[in-house]
């Protein structure tokens, strides 16, 4: 897959992002894994779709870890891109906290790089950061 994209700095994120996820999925909400080699080399995409509007963290803990652990358990030193989709603002709402904190948490529990959580909606994209967690 040598011309697979490299997540290797946030401009990648963004310019990959803006090419992989159309038009039409950007306001269904739902999560997508994007799975990377050790070098943050894009491997697959691994959409998951009609998320409840109100996710439960334990629920978010264990879509995570099913996404973190294969690709552990693969590679052993693989990354992963956390990408929320939904329709409305590019503003961090608790749902996208939630999903933040569980990815930070699981992530660093098994041992996968977290190349970050994003924020894709219709009309925008944005990295959550740790202020807009809190």
């Amino acid at each position: 897959m040598s011309d697979s994209p490299v997540l290797d700095s946030p401009e990648a994120i963004d310019a990959h992002l803006t090419t992989a996820i159309e038009r039409w999925e950007r306001g269904r909400r739902g999560v997508r894994f994007v799975l990377c080699d050790g070098e943050d080399r894009v491997q697959i995409h691994c959409p998951v779709d009609d998320l409840p509007p109100r996710p439960d963290p334990a629920d978010c803990a264990q879509a995570i870890e099913i996404f973190a652990s294969a690709l552990a358990d693969r590679s052993g030193n693989g990354s992963m891109l956390v990408v929320l989709t939904r329709s409305g603002s590019s503003a961090v709402s608790d749902p996208d906290r939630v999903w933040f904190h569980a990815a930070y948490q699981v992530c660093g529990r098994v041992g996968v790089r977290l190349l970050g959580v994003h924020l894709v909606t219709p009309a925008d994209q944005r990295r959550i950061l740790l202020d807009d967690a809190l």
